[in-house]
């Protein structure tokens, strides 16, 4: 009978022990399961990431201004040097590291991102194409860093809302999203209810010069061309489409043939020369001071990088374009708001000059 009682009394302590640990289990699994959720990305691929996103890597530059934008204390780094001076950004995000990323005709570096131990990494793509089984192949690279594909869609400034909400979701930074809405919206709103019924024949004919020589160019339809469109104005280059990076080669004689009424840049150099070059100075954009060098830093306004900051970019090409149109336009206080808003940085007067008035620093 002893011996019976001491088996029934060690089994139940092996039930005990078994049950114990069966609940420790399932402890670490349900606090396993809090610390991530499962996303889907915007092509519809299943992801378990963190719950809360704190270090996010983004492989080209729209996608990675972005998350500067909306959460730059989550940003790893930058795709491309910024080289400027004065970059008009806190030096705790202008030191950030350069990381590369496939972008353009740039191919990142696997090795370098997985060492900096991001939650995430941010794959940007413009077409559906044969992309599935790109991302699924910069995942596999990338092992058990969630690759979370983000449709780039934000290079285009009138089509931006579905990915700036999603990123501000995944970030969760819903509310810093709904302000950019906010105000690329009211930006968009004022731009189109202004020229929408301007007569063809009253539109501003304008020549995007791009290279050092202004002889390169990105004609109408192009994403490196897009304010004018949004402006607008009549993107007088008949030429190529050059997909990708754009910059179609043109001559001297196509540009004076075409003869613009303005000429918008984000060349310094060509800026800085135009006037005095006597190739330009037959046409009329030359001829009534009508060259205009974009605001440059932290990123060109207009092009170059691509990304939701060009929002800003369409208000300065609208105040260029039709200056009497958007006489009411405020554009000292709409750069002041966006860039203490969306760039982290409050300027000074001398900076909102500098930005808005570049000409002395282009003659340097």
């Amino acid at each position: 009978m002893r011996g019976k009682i001491g088996t029934i009394l060690l089994l139940s302590i092996l039930v005990l022990a078994v049950a114990s640990c069966g609940c420790a289990e399932n402890t670490h699994q349900a606090v396993q399961n809090s610390s991530t959720v499962q996303i889907t990305d915007m092509l519809g691929r299943q992801l378990t990431v963190p719950t809360e996103v704190s270090s996010v890597v983004a492989t080209s530059p729209p996608s990675t201004i972005l998350v500067y934008m909306l959460a730059p204390d989550k940003l790893e780094g930058w795709n491309f040097k910024n080289n400027f001076t004065q970059p008009f950004m806190a030096e705790n995000y202008s030191n950030l590291p350069v990381i590369g990323g496939w972008f353009g005709t740039q191919t990142g570096n696997y090795e370098t991102i997985i060492n900096m131990h991001p939650d995430i990494v941010i794959e940007g793509y413009t077409t559906d194409g044969e992309i599935h089984e790109a991302i699924e192949r910069r995942q596999e690279n990338f092992g058990n860093i969630p690759v979370v594909a983000v449709n780039d869609s934000i290079i285009f400034v009138n089509k931006s809302d579905p990915t700036i909400q999603y990123v501000g979701k995944l970030l969760n930074c819903e509310d810093q999203a709904q302000k950019l809405i906010d105000f690329r919206s009211s930006i968009l709103n004022e731009i189109n209810n202004t020229v929408k019924d301007i007569p063809e024949d009253q539109k501003v004919r304008v020549y995007y010069a791009e290279g050092p020589k202004g002889l390169m160019t990105d004609p109408s339809g192009s994403q490196h061309s897009q304010v004018i469109d949004i402006c607008g104005g009549i993107n007088v280059a008949d030429c190529k489409l050059t997909p990708g990076n754009g910059m179609t080669q043109v001559s001297i004689e196509q540009v004076i043939n075409w003869d613009p009424q303005v000429i918008i840049t984000s060349n310094p150099q060509f800026y800085s020369t135009v006037y005095s070059d006597s190739l330009w100075s037959s046409l009329d954009a030359v001829k009534n001071k009508r060259v205009y060098l974009a605001p440059q830093n932290p990123f060109c306004w207009i092009d170059r990088p691509q990304g939701p900051h060009l929002i800003i970019g369409t208000a300065w090409t609208a105040k260029m374009l039709y200056p009497d149109r958007f006489a009411n336009m405020d554009l000292p206080k709409l750069t002041r708001d966006f860039y203490s808003e969306f760039f982290h940085y409050d300027l000074t007067d001398k900076e909102l000059d500098t930005l808005l008035n570049p000409s002395a620093e282009a003659k340097t």
